[in-house]
């Protein structure tokens, strides 16, 4: 079974190889800041940033998926 990235919470986050508690609160920051990660390759590229060794970055790649998030505010506009 894989992780959503964008919906996982912190002890999801924490059955990633080489993710520590530190990193996986970093990862919910980013996550929430940007209202989610919209690929893959976005959350890799933030995963390298952090002190997670290159060695695992297959390994995590290999059991998350990215869904994507909807924002909870829309605006309609009347004319």
């Amino acid at each position: 079974m894989k992780i959503s990235i964008n919906t996982a919470e912190k002890q999801d986050l924490l059955l990633l190889p080489g993710i520590n508690l530190s990193e996986a609160e970093a990862i919910m920051r980013e996550r929430d800041r940007n209202t989610g990660f919209a690929t893959t390759d976005e959350f890799m590229i933030y995963v390298a940033k952090l002190d997670v060794p290159p060695h695992l970055y297959k390994a995590i790649e290999n059991r998350i998926e990215v869904t994507s998030v909807r924002s909870g505010s829309a605006r309609v506009i009347d004319f």
